[in-house]
């Protein structure tokens, strides 16, 4: 059964819940309980305000979430009187690569009272405030009636609604002419200080590594069928700390390199600018599209080379996802081909270290489907972000 969804228990008080959410977590294990009578109890007041009650449900979801990316199905389960709310949820879900399955369970008046006096005295609910709840109380998600049923046939039920989404959770299938190419940018170097630094020796910083860390579950949510890295070390070390738990192997190639002037690797930047003068800053600054040296790769060469890799990926991967994790230039090429532009020069949008861009890549045309999308926004399905 797939892993990448969380399910909410909702009801009113004397539904079965607790008992339920108990035996789906042995179902479906491993799995997490997240209650939020438990969440609400560890704050004070312990009240029903809605100031405390919006700040628990909220810190359900975000519990939830944190499971989720850990390899678990959350389970929440309380009153979560508010459906607006839980539609937000569940888009906010769905952004994280995660179904949020909504059971909203049902019952009589009657039956509710029976229940409600069967409870641990210090469990019991008001009749009054019960009986207000059930005529504010809106289903939202599955409408599950719970009237005459054991929790066992309850879980029961409730696996069933999960099989019978199941089939609407599935992304199509990528053409079988086309490629899914998702493109990591390398987490931050450590750039040595007033140096040009060799690319084959320059790593990642502690934060490159934390973000090459936290784009892991979105390319676990990915599912990646080759995964590519420049030769040049932050690259090759971005791409092994994002693919840890996918046993995937890295196609390392130098055809993703960033266009660099290896002439000058060792150099300090005082010798650089006597020796260039105008030519060094973009050059040091990390605009050098313009600058060309004797004997280096011209920059048209270079987005050559780059669009010659992508170009040959439907040939070798028709149908299947590709991750490429490469640097600022190879991408720019590629956004150029994909809205028919050219940007050489022109550094005017931003596409942060350890975030995504995604394209779709065919023999006829490259598809910009989103850029500088956080590693929590990469879903299985195809998620826009910001541009």
């Amino acid at each position: 059964m797939s892993r990448q969804f969380a399910l909410l228990l909702r009801g009113l008080p004397g539904t079965g819940k607790t008992t339920t959410a108990a035996l789906l977590r042995n179902a479906l294990n491993p799995a997490v309980r997240v209650s939020n009578d438990s969440v609400r109890y560890m704050a004070q007041p312990r009240d029903f305000a809605a100031f405390t009650l919006d700040a628990s449900e909220r810190a359900c979801f975000d519990l939830a979430l944190s499971y989720h990316d850990s390899g678990f199905t959350p389970i929440v389960d309380g009153v979560f009187e508010d459906v607006e709310t839980l539609i937000s949820e569940e888009l906010r879900f769905a952004r994280r690569g995660c179904k949020l399955v909504i059971v909203s369970f049902t019952a009589e008046m009657s039956d509710l009272i029976e229940r409600n006096d069967l409870r641990h005295p210090l469990q019991r609910m008001d009749e009054s405030r019960l009986a207000k709840l059930q005529a504010s109380f809106r289903n939202a998600g599955y409408a599950l009636s719970i009237g005459g049923k054991m929790p066992e046939e309850v879980c029961e039920d409730v696996l069933d609604v999960i099989e019978e989404r199941r089939s609407q959770w599935q992304e199509p299938p990528v053409r079988p002419e086309e490629v899914d190419v998702l493109f990591l940018r390398h987490g931050t170097p450590e750039h040595p200080e007033g140096i040009y630094a060799d690319p084959f020796a320059m790593g990642l910083s502690p934060c490159g590594r934390a973000e090459a860390r936290a784009a892991r579950h979105a390319v676990l949510r990915f599912a990646p069928d080759a995964v590519f890295s420049s030769d040049f070390a932050r690259a090759i070390e971005t791409a092994e700390l994002a693919i840890a738990g996918t046993k995937r192997e890295i196609e390392i190639s130098k055809a993703l390199r960033e266009r660099v002037f290896l002439q000058l690797v060792g150099k300090e930047f005082t010798a650089i600018r006597a020796e260039l003068d105008a030519e060094a800053e973009g050059i040091l600054t990390g605009n050098s599209d313009l600058a060309q040296l004797p004997g280096e790769e011209r920059y048209a060469e270079a987005r050559a080379r780059v669009l010659d890799f992508f170009g040959s990926l439907p040939g070798r991967f028709g149908g299947k996802r590709v991750l490429v994790v490469a640097h600022d230039g190879p991408h720019q090429w590629l956004v150029e081909q994909a809205l028919g532009v050219d940007l050489q020069g022109v550094r005017r949008y931003r596409w942060d270290a350890g975030s995504f861009s995604r394209f779709t890549v065919s023999p006829s045309q490259i598809r910009l489907e989103g850029m500088n999308i956080g590693p929590s926004a990469v879903v299985s399905g195809l998620e826009t972000g910001a541009v």
